[in-house]
């Protein structure tokens, strides 16, 4: 049976129930994620060969991304104070390369939308837009941590972002100008590397965001006291 016939029948016989499990069944399989569908994914395998999965698990294709919550956890979380910090990540179609924009912002959809209206040469994600046209790639938004503190606190967790992203093999265009941050003395409350399938799992088109109104939940929290 081939991977793609594996995979279907685990969906199909109730042993893969959500995308988060069909992400972690690929990554055990040795499998790259290429696309990342509202309800397939794209796959590239070890021979070579690409193939897409397609499914409709129940309660949606972002079962753990709740739209208009603004927390972690399944009650929505007010945040008073602080910064959140994205990504905007593209893949080629080959999936051999990728790029990312890493930023902050008080107010995730006005800058999601600045970011989709607003780009322009030499400023800010300007230059993944035209790293994502040449590749003919789609930009996608990931909120990668909340942080607790103000702008120059959220500048180091900024930076230490974009550094996991670099380590992870992500060109970052145009870092010279907007990419020269200091880091977090104790990156609290984050991983030691880019978490790549949570990103993936997590990630929506930008376009999507935009027009949806969608506010995506946070993967992470920095926070100098307990929530």
């Amino acid at each position: 049976m081939t991977m793609k016939a594996t995979l279907q029948a685990a969906i199909s016989s109730g042993q893969i129930n959500t995308k988060q499990e069909l992400l972690e069944r690929a990554e055990a399989l040795g499998l790259t994620v290429t696309r990342n569908g509202r309800d397939y994914i794209g796959l590239l395998g070890p021979d070579g060969k690409r193939f897409r999965i397609r499914f409709a698990f129940a309660g949606g294709a972002f079962p753990t991304r709740p739209e208009c919550s603004i927390g972690t956890g399944a009650v929505p979380v007010i945040r008073s104070r602080g910064y959140w910090i994205y990504a905007l990540t593209a893949h080629s179609r080959n999936g051999e390369r990728k790029a990312c924009y890493i930023g902050q912002t008080v107010n995730l959809k006005r800058r999601f939308r600045e970011h989709l209206r607003r780009h322009r040469p030499g400023h800010a994600s300007f230059a993944l837009f035209a790293w994502a046209v040449r590749e003919q790639a789609e930009v996608r938004a990931t909120v990668l941590s909340w942080v607790d503190g103000d702008q120059s606190y959220a500048s180091r967790f900024e930076g230490y972002w974009l550094k996991l992203a670099v380590e992870a093999g992500f060109e970052a265009p145009d870092a010279h100008n907007w990419g020269r941050l200091p880091q977090p003395e104790n990156p609290t409350g984050q991983p030691n590397r880019w978490p790549a399938m949570e990103v993936f799992a997590a990630s929506l088109p930008l376009l999507e965001l935009v027009e949806r109104g969608i506010t995506p939940v946070e993967l992470f929290v920095a926070s100098r006291t307990p929530l």
